[in-house]
């Protein structure tokens, strides 16, 4: 659009302009008016942009009508790049749900990328939203806008930051996750071998292995039969050298009776006496009544069967130390194979023991989840720091200026329908005037007729 102008205005005579008007025509200045006449182009908007390119889709992305930012192109820049940072986060997020399936679901990844081009057309179209519901909001009602608006992106931007952290911190996660499950299954099988001794005691009453019974019989009954018999045996065995000591006592006071050997409760006379042949009597007596032979041969029975049960026990043992093995082995493989595939939870439980071991992952984790989250806002937080833009003025004039001619468009279409029904009426009221005084007039002919035809008929 150029614009014209004829511009006069009055200037006083600059001093030591007069000339005669014999010697030569005095200049437009020197008059006391100039008169200047310009057709030179003073401004020159809108500046169009073509409909197709990439600029335009990127700010139309972000709901910039191009009719106003016509009048400001400088600002062409700054919005496209808005639209391409929109673009970027729709894109991360597309990414970081890429990782997230590809850990959670057993498919090939070409079944996924339907559900991640449909999460980043959602985030987009959100992020979108919250950037051009903004445009043209000047004044303090600004900051009101845009705090749930950051709220809500800083929200977004945590969900997607999380997989991208996992996948950032990926290595150390794996070796972690594969060192916690050894360190599991080995606790596993030391409980199952404190829980399951090879020599078959029970540990029924520990309450830790309540659920690591194998329920295999061992030895324990012949380790329990073999336990009794060790212990009779030794009971035997006291009894037997108690009576022989006994046996023992008693012959050796015989002796001395029959010796005449003075001693506490001997007669002290030498010869086969009545208290010699008495003492002998009572320890021959003696041994038939502890029966030395009897008792020496149920030790030596008892030996016997100590020995059968050893051999056997021996045998029982080795091969119940086999199937405890092979038990404990079956149930090991069975808790290793409820580990199946790492997901994003067990990937985060690992990303928190790092943290808990090591002070630096810890800071890292949270500085790289800080930097995704605020990548992720930097549509609201680019807005937010752009300020007030010339745009903004733009589109909120805009806004009031339509706020304006839509209040006069129904201020007009209500005159007009007021006035349109005020000329119904108006007509409506006429005709019926009108109406009213052709009937009377078409009475009063109807009496002037019946009257002369009455006074005909009377002549």
């Amino acid at each position: 659009m150029t614009l014209g102008a004829d511009v006069t205005a009055e200037v006083p005579k600059p001093r030591g302009s007069e000339h005669s008007a014999d010697t030569e025509q005095s200049p437009p200045e020197a008059t006391g008016r100039a008169s200047i006449r310009s057709r030179e182009v003073l401004y020159v908007r809108p500046v169009t942009a073509s409909t197709t390119s990439l600029p335009v889709l990127a700010r139309r992305l972000v709901g910039v009508r191009e009719e106003i930012l016509a009048w400001v192109p400088e600002e062409r820049p700054r919005y496209t790049r808005l639209g391409l940072i929109v673009v970027n986060t729709g894109m991360i997020a597309a990414i970081s749900l890429f990782t997230a399936l590809m850990r959670v679901l057993d498919v090939p990844w070409l079944a996924v990328i339907p559900i991640v081009l449909l999460w980043a057309a959602v985030v987009i179209t959100i992020d979108s939203w919250m950037v051009s519901s903004t445009h043209g909001v000047l004044g303090s009602g600004r900051w009101l806008m845009f705090l749930p608006r950051l709220a809500m992106a800083v929200l977004l931007g945590a969900v997607i930051a999380e997989p991208l952290v996992l996948w950032i911190f990926h290595p150390a996660i794996e070796t972690n996750i594969d060192q916690h499950r050894r360190d599991l299954v080995k606790k596993e099988a030391g409980l199952w071998t404190k829980c399951n001794p090879a020599d078959g005691s029970d540990s029924t009453g520990v309450a830790e292995c309540r659920d690591h019974q194998l329920g295999s019989s061992g030895p324990a009954a012949i380790q329990a039969t073999l336990g009794g018999l060790e212990e009779q045996r030794i009971k035997l065995n006291d009894d037997y050298v108690k009576a022989t000591e006994q046996r023992d006592e008693k012959q050796s006071f015989a002796a001395k009776e029959c010796a005449g050997v003075k001693l506490n409760g001997t007669s002290g006379q030498e010869g086969w006496g009545p208290r010699c042949r008495k003492a002998w009597e009572v320890a021959t007596k003696f041994e038939r009544q502890i029966n030395l032979p009897g008792m020496k041969k149920n030790i030596d029975a008892i030996d016997l069967r100590i020995k059968d049960l050893t051999n056997t026990l021996g045998t029982d043992r080795q091969t119940y130390q086999q199937v405890v093995e092979k038990g404990i082995a079956e149930q090991v493989a069975e808790y290793e194979a409820t580990f199946g595939k790492v997901d994003i939870i067990e990937q985060a439980r690992g990303l928190d023991r790092l943290s808990n071991d090591s002070t630096f992952v810890w800071a890292a984790q949270w500085l790289v989840r800080a930097l995704l989250i605020m990548v992720d806002s930097l549509p609201v937080l680019a807005k937010i720091l752009g300020g007030s833009t010339s745009y903004d003025k733009l589109v909120n004039r805009q806004l009031r200026t339509g706020q304006s001619f839509h209040g006069l468009s129904l201020d007009y279409a209500e005159h007009s329908v007021q006035a349109l029904t005020q000329a119904g009426i108006d007509e409506i009221d006429d005709r019926s005037r009108r109406d009213r005084e052709q009937h009377d007039e078409d009475l009063d002919s109807e009496i002037d007729r019946r009257a002369q035809r009455y006074a005909a008929e009377a002549g």
